[in-house]
């Protein structure tokens, strides 16, 4: 009889608990409108033919304001993409570009023409996103809509003009292998912060800032 009753409650309880599982859930998926893989996918949906170029990229995320358009050249520069040579040049010059528009809030941001018509192979491309997918489904279980005072108002000028003053360390660090990989990875928590309005990223990615210049004026030669 005790363990018929045991096995009611028990019964009982778990509608309750799976409730507040499911809101708790819900509450947490709430938070985060879009997905950094579901950009990502319907970005490389949109990529047709043999060769990839910049301008193509851009445009699948043009609508979406500054933090994808950044995050374009910010992945490039610390993917396998990234050790094209030259490469680590055209996504500095391209950040520059953009985070410079920032400041003045250009609601279409302006992209050289010879920038945009830099390629590719769709080969290639298509290689490194998958190799990148399961970092950014990773990723994606830890962004969320949180800290918004970091992504508006007077830090929108702040991380514009940190990403300016970085993506003028891509050129002398472009004769270095690997040499952007940490200014990239401040890019890449600068832009996905501005992309999924997670302020705790730009917060990273301001620590990584920080780390990039020590790095700099330490090994710095001269």
């Amino acid at each position: 009889m005790s363990s018929s009753f045991l096995t009611i409650q028990q019964e009982s309880s778990d509608p309750a608990d799976e409730a507040s599982s499911s809101s708790d859930a819900e509450g947490s998926d709430s938070n985060c409108e879009e997905s950094l893989e579901s950009l990502v996918d319907e970005s490389k949906e949109e990529m047709d033919g043999d060769e990839v170029n910049i301008g193509e990229l851009l445009d699948s995320f043009e609508s979406r304001g500054f933090g994808p358009l950044l995050l374009i050249p910010a992945l490039i520069s610390i993917s396998p993409l990234g050790t094209i040579p030259g490469m680590s040049i055209v996504t500095g010059s391209l950040i520059f570009v953009i985070a410079t528009q920032m400041i003045f809030r250009s609601d279409h941001p302006w992209i050289p023409k010879r920038l945009e018509e830099i390629s590719f192979s769709r080969e290639r491309y298509d290689k490194t996103i998958d190799k990148m997918t399961p970092w950014i489904k990773w990723i994606d279980h830890w962004v969320c809509d949180r800290w918004g005072f970091m992504t508006v108002g007077p830090m929108h000028y702040v991380v514009a003009a940190v990403m300016i003053l970085l993506s003028l360390t891509y050129y002398p660090l472009a004769v270095v292998p690997f040499g952007v990989l940490l200014p990239g990875t401040a890019m890449a928590f600068f832009a996905l912060g501005i992309t999924m309005r997670d302020g705790y990223l730009v917060t990273l990615g301001l620590v990584a800032a920080c780390g990039a210049a020590y790095g700099m004026l330490a090994l710095w030669p001269f």
